[in-house]
């Protein structure tokens, strides 16, 4: 009975956009702004300034930088 439903509602859907050329374009944009949205979501948790786990990997590259630039500065000294 749920694919029914489904399917039902896809033919109403794919018929709409034969008929209609407004309604595809309507469609394609809601898919573009779907994965725009996702994008804008994944970026979000991935570079957010409270985001725990981010800052975390950020402070251990950052000492690892300095160890690499006190090491330098150690050769270059000696």
């Amino acid at each position: 009975m749920y694919y029914y439903i489904l399917l039902s509602i896809f033919a109403v859907i794919l018929y709409m956009m034969i008929v209609d050329a407004n309604v595809a374009a309507y469609i394609d944009l809601q898919i573009k702004m779907l994965g725009l949205n996702i994008r804008r979501f994944y970026w979000l948790l991935r570079f957010h300034p409270k985001n725990p786990i981010t800052n975390l990997i950020r402070k251990i590259e950052y000492a690892k930088i300095l160890r690499q630039i006190e090491k330098d500065m150690k050769n270059k000294n000696v």
